[in-house]
């Protein structure tokens, strides 16, 4: 079955919860450009590209999640991908905004979450980007179409599609300027024997270059903790995480093209195993049409 991918979620009813829809999520979403490289990456930027498509571009691919890592770098606040220094930086914040406004004012059955995560911290100035960004996001242009709720301590997993089509879920993995009426909400790891208000996932990458590694390790905690309907969302890390040996002769794009054909034999697999859970996000580098229609099936 091949679907129209930027308007998959309309064929949902309007009364499922959140947590019992199966979504692509983009990896370092922001990553599809490359800007202002530091250090030794420059030998090999392929480490540091994630994506090949920009955010409007994937939105329309299928993509519902998105990894969204800020630096304030070069006088505007931007996407990274950085050890230390050591990096670049992608699509600026504004570029992400602005693309999500035009995805989502055109594709009013649709609704995603941009998680911002990752505020880069080794320059002793995280508080001062999370002003910026909380200054920025101010901006009235947004209001309209973010989603917002009443409830302070409201589960995301719990709303249900009619609740929030057509708007923007901004989740932050930091306490700092959230607040549910003003469309921000707060992001816990469920791996740390912690949940709380306003959404919970649990996301643990597998940190390795084999296929075989990170599939055994993410199916089993995908059989443990897994599983559509419940008070938490469950991520499905089927990325391949560069090492030195990946430095001098591959790029995370050749990882991908290992890691993304496996993903969608697996849950075609999985599809036909009622007795199996699902994940809530598969998570993935190079998100392309084909896998992201593999994810998607799962919902049909």
């Amino acid at each position: 079955m091949t679907m129209e991918t930027s308007t998959w979620m309309s064929l949902l009813d309007s009364s499922t919860k959140l947590s019992e829809i199966v979504i692509p999520g983009s990896h370092d979403a922001g990553m599809s450009e490359l800007n202002h490289c530091f250090g030794g990456v420059k030998l090999n930027c392929g480490i540091i590209h994630t994506q090949a498509l920009n955010i409007l571009q994937q939105l329309k691919t299928g993509s519902r999640y998105f990894d969204v890592r800020v630096d304030y770098d070069h006088r505007e606040l931007v996407t990274y991908h950085r050890s230390g220094d050591a990096g670049c930086n992608g699509q600026s914040l504004a570029a992400v905004l602005d693309q999500s406004l035009q995805f989502i004012q055109s594709h009013r059955s649709e609704t995603f979450i941009l998680k911002f995560s990752h505020i880069r911290n080794n320059r002793n100035n995280e508080r001062e980007i999370k002003d910026r960004i909380d200054e920025f996001l101010a901006n009235i242009k947004y209001r309209g179409d973010l989603f917002t709720h009443s409830k302070r301590d409201v589960n995301l997993a719990n709303i249900t599609l009619d609740d929030c089509r057509g708007k923007i879920i901004l989740v932050f993995d930091y306490p700092e300027h959230t607040g549910t009426r003003v469309g921000r909400f707060r992001y816990h790891d469920g791996f740390g024997g912690y949940s709380g208000p306003n959404i919970t996932v649990c996301d643990s990458y597998s940190n390795t270059t084999s296929l075989e590694k990170m599939k055994q390790d993410q199916l089993a905690k995908l059989d443990t903790y897994g599983g559509l309907g419940k008070d938490y969302f469950f991520l499905l890390s089927w990325t391949l995480t560069p090492d030195i040996d990946t430095f001098f002769k591959s790029t995370i794009e050749k990882l991908a093209e290992f890691a993304n054909p496996a993903l969608e034999e697996v849950l075609a697999e999985r599809m036909g195993q009622v007795d199996k859970p699902k994940p809530n996000i598969v998570y993935i580098d190079y998100l392309n049409a084909k896998t992201a229609q593999s994810i998607i099936q799962c919902n049909f």
